[in-house]
């Protein structure tokens, strides 16, 4: 069956964020998801899933501690980026990306997509710019799959609008 033939929703992609972090992406073909005594404590970004490091915050049990590090692109919150990945994981281009990862006999293989535009009203921050919110204009993504399961191991917003966010009333 394989994760092309999934549409997925927010509780799908919440479940492949929960079981890509902090896991060191080899330990993907594995299993569906990893206990958490298997889990990287102290998560390098690039070796294990690490979508939460681009969440602004301290993390929630989502997407993990060690959130929101200021020298990274950031979505605005958890829920923000969870709307995110269901837009972007719709679109043609990741839905082809989908397709080659279930072609692909080796587990491990990765689909590292850039610059996908985002019509939803998603903000977040430029990487070391958390003070001023901006419109997300496009998401890049890294999806690894393992069966029918799907792992994120990275996503994030590339790149924002020039405006700032509009305030919202009463603040």
């Amino acid at each position: 069956m394989g994760v092309s033939s999934h549409t997925f929703d927010k509780g799908m992609v919440e479940a492949a964020l929960s079981r890509s972090g902090g896991v060191a992406l080899g330990a993907y073909a594995y299993g569906p998801e990893l206990p958490a005594s298997m889990r990287n404590a102290k998560p390098t970004g690039k070796k294990v899933g690490h979508v939460y490091i681009h969440v602004k915050g301290d993390g929630d049990n989502l997407v993990g501690a060690n959130a929101g590090r200021d020298d990274r692109s950031l979505f605005a919150d958890t829920q923000t980026a969870v709307n995110a990945i269901v837009e972007v994981l719709a679109t043609a281009t990741c839905k082809s990306a989908l397709g080659r990862l279930d072609q692909d006999p080796q587990p491990n293989a990765q689909e590292w997509i850039k610059s996908i535009p985002v019509t939803g009203h998603y903000y977040g921050y430029a990487a070391g710019q958390n003070a001023t919110k901006r419109k997300i204009a496009t998401v890049a993504i890294n999806m690894r799959s393992h069966g029918d399961a799907l792992f994120i191991s990275s996503c994030y917003p590339d790149s924002f609008q020039a405006a700032p966010a509009p305030a919202l009333a009463g603040t």
